[in-house]
């Protein structure tokens, strides 16, 4: 099969996108439920990239079984379907586990059977359908268009489930980041489908190359990106849960310079604040304000801010991160927590980034986490 070197570079990634699902399937590191949906549609696009590939080199009219299992299956109706079952998994959507999802598969199986009697006429000549003759050229049109509207409404529909969900801001922003891909190539598509012949700017009819470059972009980034992002998910995932095991454990606050006044502050508001974000960890949260904290304490930000200043003379986000880094050095010095990356630990606990957890956890401990963990295996 001769390539070029864009056919190469398409080829190349959507092998790797096998690989990729093959990987999320089998590697104990990546066994979350979720993570198998990603692999389903990754699996998926990547089969139908090769599939293309191949029917626009000739391979189809060499061997039935490409043409067949390539353009004689709608698979444009499927693989969308198990990138929502993520979004839906991942987000910890009230249907992620409904049956209902499996509706949106009888669009593929009525096109499919279809097919399947367009294909028992015209390939095998077992029928001789009058309609059939008439009409499998509309068939072949209106599943195309109906795909492409399909496809536009999953995606519509993906967004509003991530952005209505709850999950920490780092997870909502990995999973933005698929949708955006996804939606990207969607557009793509859409915009080589309806964009006329005449001001294309190169040869087009043979493989849609703008589409499987965009592809191609994608699986590069779910490789490289998407594998070290997983890990990371899943290890907050597993953190957040023995968290919970652990949930009616004190924080230990003996290196915290803080301490000794927190311990012996009489204000009886202030023990309310030191209450709320003891039981309930609201310093785990890393959208944490002080409006939020405010409004279930019944008072007012600048009423806070002057309590905390009074009582331990600093501010609300310094006590929340003292309380962060409490967190951590409590992972980090349990044997429990050691199997997670040192950065899943610190954006459970609460930071918002890498870069302001280990910014902030140097400042209060003259230590990097991996230099405080090195110390606290060594002792």
């Amino acid at each position: 099969m001769k390539l070029n070197v864009i056919e190469i570079l398409v080829f190349v990634s959507l092998i790797q996108g096998f690989l990729f699902s093959i990987v999320l399937l089998t590697q104990n590191s990546f066994k979350v439920k979720a993570n198998k949906y990603l692999a389903y549609s990754t699996f998926l696009l990547s089969y139908i990239g090769v599939v293309e590939l191949l029917v626009a080199k000739g391979y189809d009219k060499k061997y039935y079984f490409i043409d067949y299992f390539g353009d004689d299956i709608p698979w444009l109706l499927m693989f969308y379907i198990p990138m929502l079952v993520y979004f839906l998994k991942s987000t910890k959507n009230k249907y992620a586990n409904s049956k209902k999802s499996l509706l949106l598969t009888i669009p593929f199986f009525l096109f499919w059977i279809l097919y399947l009697i367009i294909d028992l006429q015209l390939d095998f000549e077992l029928m001789n359908w009058e309609l059939v003759k008439k009409y499998y050229k509309l068939i072949y049109e209106i599943q195309f268009y109906f795909a492409i509207l399909f496809n536009v409404s999953l995606t519509a529909l993906s967004y509003v489930v991530i952005k209505k969900s709850k999950i920490s801001f780092d997870e909502k922003k990995w999973l933005k980041n698929i949708w955006i891909f996804n939606a990207s190539l969607l557009l793509i598509w859409v915009i080589n489908t309806f964009i006329p012949d005449e001001i294309y700017p190169f040869e087009h009819k043979d493989i849609t190359y703008p589409v499987w470059l965009g592809v191609s972009f994608y699986v590069y980034w779910l490789i490289f990106r998407g594998l070290i992002q997983l890990k990371l998910s899943q290890d907050k995932s597993e953190i957040h849960n023995l968290l919970k095991i652990k949930k009616n454990e004190k924080i230990d606050l003996e290196n915290n310079k803080n301490s000794t006044n927190i311990s012996e502050t009489k204000h009886i508001h202030f023990q309310k604040f030191l209450k709320l974000i003891n039981e309930e960890k609201l310093y785990r949260n890393p959208e944490l304000s002080r409006d939020i904290v405010a409004k279930k304490l019944n008072m007012s930000t600048g009423y806070l801010s002057q309590l905390i200043s009074a009582s331990v003379n600093s501010n609300f986000s310094s006590l929340i991160n003292n309380y962060r880094i409490d967190d951590v050095k409590q992972m980090l010095s349990s044997t429990e927590f050691d199997k997670y990356s040192i950065v899943a630990i610190g954006l459970e606990a609460g930071f918002k980034s890498k870069s302001t957890f280990y910014s902030e956890f140097k400042k209060k401990t003259g230590y990097t986490p991996n230099q405080f963990k090195l110390k606290e295996n060594k002792s």
